[in-house]
């Protein structure tokens, strides 16, 4: 528009001319949106569960067509919690950190299967091949010190409960999933008697029934029970149907790797190297490793792991390196299915952290000795659902994919993913992972029952 043309043109002409649309905002929005971590359904207290489980959604290709790549309901995702210690208390007691890292065969196919900690264990036990207990350790599961990945499933669900609440991700263990597999496919093959084209009775669009899962502890330990109730079936609705076509599909939301994860793994196997004192990262084939993944981060990933807590040092470029309110869940749940309580070391520092974020966030949370660590977590999540309804500042991003853990039972060394199992790599031993809980689980859903 020329000087003149504009001269012609009131100002409220000009500016309605160049206003945003009802079409540019859903655009805008849909795009901002796409790269949002969905919110976990957790199972945080003993009782019944009811989730729908949805399908996958297909994919838009370059044509416009859609496409499936991946049929069922679920991906899998081989991750592992690590433990890093960023300073001290003020009372001198470790100050740590937990990062939620996940196995870089999915997120970094041009490595073809390799990875940054299962290159590390490999070499580790092939420099110190003479002392098994250390080779036996290092591949042990995290909460007993090893560097094992565990093998978890995801899927998209509805909470049967608040199904208005919209679509939650559930992870499950791998020994989780199999048992929801056999139940489905004795079901379905009953079901197929009747109808020889009966779809899956967990995760169809029409004909499916909602999955009931069983928390319950006994003898101190957290265990899960599956059944599938078929007394009514729960059709998606249009519009259920049509938000899971927009979400994020399930790779999107698991496979991801920051210059955050990378430097935070770097960080926590320098101190596993220590700890264990033992020399592996110097290694020519962990540096050449190193310098392919840097290769393939985005080249605008500004995000960085800081010890020290100062700005500019996290994850989607938020401020701190602390954790996250998501850590905070995602580690309880990993101390929790790990067999231990809040008395434990591990407990105690969650309790620490939790202090911290509260003071942080400037939470409305007072806090007695007789709560318990679950206590707390609920407490914070009702601070933060309060400062939300009320306009206040949120708390910082998740870090984690979801990152990203999560309850884990105790690993049984034979329960290992057939899919994500590599013969060839001993390292690859992956332990089955504690049910998830889980996490960043629908969080509406995990409040208290």
């Amino acid at each position: 528009m020329s000087e003149k043309e504009l001269k012609e043109v009131s100002v409220i002409d000009l500016f309605n001319a160049h206003s945003e649309t009802l079409e540019d905002a859903q655009k805008k929005n849909a795009s901002e949106s796409s790269g949002r971590r969905l919110e976990m359904f957790r199972m945080d207290k003993e009782g019944k569960y009811k989730v729908r489980i949805l399908p996958l959604a297909p994919i838009p290709n370059d044509n416009g067509e859609y496409e499936l790549p991946r049929k069922g309901y679920e991906y899998p995702a081989k991750e592992l919690l690590l433990k890093i210690q960023t300073g001290t208390t003020k009372d001198g007691k470790p100050q740590i950190t937990y990062v939620n890292v996940r196995h870089l065969k999915n997120i970094f196919p041009a490595l073809e299967g390799a990875d940054l900690i299962d290159l590390f264990v490999q070499i580790a036990c092939e420099k110190y091949s003479d002392d098994e207990k250390l080779c036996k350790a290092i591949r042990d599961n995290s909460f007993s010190g090893g560097l094992r990945y565990d093998t978890k499933r995801y899927m998209y669900v509805l909470n049967m409960d608040k199904r208005e609440d919209g679509i939650r991700m559930l992870a499950l263990s791998y020994a989780q999933y199999k048992e929801l597999e056999e139940r489905k496919l004795d079901l379905w093959k009953e079901l197929r008697e009747d109808d020889p084209k009966a779809f899956c009775p967990i995760s169809s669009v029409e004909n499916a029934y909602p999955v009931e899962i069983t928390r319950k502890k006994e003898n101190g330990k957290t265990s899960y029970v599956f059944n599938i109730n078929t007394r009514r079936e729960a059709p998606l609705s249009e519009e259920e149907l049509q938000k899971l076509l927009d979400l994020p599909r399930l790779p999107e939301q698991l496979y991801r790797y920051t210059r955050y994860h990378l430097e935070a793994t770097l960080y926590f196997l320098k101190q596993y190297e220590e700890k264990k004192d033992i020399d592996v990262l110097s290694d020519e084939r962990i540096t050449d490793l190193v310098e392919k993944i840097k290769i393939l981060l985005p080249s605008d990933d500004t995000s960085h792991f800081n010890p020290n807590n100062s700005k500019g040092s996290s994850e989607d470029g938020a401020t701190g390196s602390k954790m996250t309110f998501d850590q905070l869940y995602d580690t309880y749940d990993a101390i929790v299915n790990a067999g231990q309580d809040d008395k434990s070391e591990d407990g105690l520092n969650l309790r620490t952290a939790m202090m911290e974020f509260i003071s942080d966030n400037d939470l409305d949370v007072s806090v007695s000795r007789r709560m318990t660590n679950a206590d707390i977590l609920d407490e914070i999540e009702d601070a933060l659902k309060n400062n939300a309804e009320n306009g206040k500042k949120p708390a910082p991003a998740s870090e984690n994919d979801s990152e990203e853990d999560d309850e884990r039972e105790s690993a049984d060394p034979d329960d290992v993913d057939p899919e994500e199992a590599e013969p060839s790599d001993p390292s690859d031993d992956t332990a089955e992972p504690a049910a998830r809980t889980d996490r960043r689980a629908n969080r509406p859903a995990r409040r208290r029952r």
